[in-house]
């Protein structure tokens, strides 16, 4: 068996043991990606920066196609804008996304 022929093993495997569905507008059911949403991480206050980082969703390069920036997501129940693609040339695609606030009832 050939090196890449191990990673692709081992890259399925990944995905299958970390992954939860998720649903883009736009596609037509669900892909599976790694969803993280971090917590707040004040690095400094009093003006400076914090370290506040925005959830991601991590995708394979074929199911992130086509995604634009403002596409609604879905991933465990929360809904979610797409606010920056981040390919890393690997054949994963990083989704940075915003929380979309709740609709008024």
């Amino acid at each position: 068996m050939a090196f890449r022929d191990d990673v692709a093993d081992l890259d399925a495997a990944v995905f299958e043991a970390l992954s939860d569905e998720v649903e883009i507008d736009g596609k037509a059911g669900p892909v599976m990606g790694m969803f993280y949403s971090p917590w707040l991480d004040v690095e400094t206050v009093r003006g400076q920066r914090t370290g506040l980082r925005e959830p991601f969703v991590i995708l394979r390069d074929a199911d992130a196609a086509g995604v634009r920036p403002r596409t609604r997501v879905r991933a465990l129940g929360d809904v979610f804008s797409v606010i920056e693609l981040q390919p890393d040339g690997s054949g994963m695609t990083k989704l940075v996304l915003r929380p979309e606030p709740c609709p008024s009832r």
